[in-house]
């Protein structure tokens, strides 16, 4: 039996050396209450003004060289292409689904204002035509015709 307890309590007295070890202030702790101690340390949040200052970085525009000439010209304005998936109408309403997105009556996708009627989508827009899609159409203000997504030749009857 004295060979069981031996190593048994050899085990216990070290972990109350290291115990006592633990709870004993050292030099490093006293410097961490220090007020400066932070100061010492890489931070791991950012301070508000810091925070501020990434916000603005990311959405100012780069300072345009004074010397430089422009690149060259401007992109030509792609003008937004509408696809009608579907649309429903009900006693609360009508919805139609434009490019994936849900829309209800009066709402607005890419500056034009959804107007649903019977049979049909009418995309509205100060000053510029109107485009009117049926489901399984596409268009654009560009477009002298709307255009079918799925050809009309392309389903033949048995």
């Amino acid at each position: 039996m004295k060979t069981v307890l031996v190593p048994a309590l050899s085990v216990v007295l070290a972990c109350a050396q290291a115990a006592a070890a633990w709870a004993a202030p050292s030099a490093p702790v006293a410097a961490l209450a220090a007020p400066d101690a932070a100061q010492a340390w890489p931070r791991l949040f950012y301070s508000p003004g810091q925070r501020q200052a990434i916000e603005q970085a990311r959405i100012a525009p780069a300072p345009a060289l004074a010397g430089t000439a422009p690149s060259g010209p401007a992109a030509p304005v792609i003008e937004p292409r509408f696809v009608l998936q579907g649309m429903a109408q009900g006693r609360r309403g009508a919805s139609a689904w434009i490019n994936g997105e849900m829309l209800e009556q009066g709402e607005t996708i890419a500056g034009r204002t959804v107007r649903i009627e019977p049979l049909a989508v009418r995309l509205r827009q100060a000053g510029q035509p109107d485009i009117v899609l049926r489901p399984g159409q596409q268009g654009s203000a560009t477009d002298r015709e709307v255009q079918d997504i799925v050809p009309s030749d392309s389903f033949h009857k048995k």
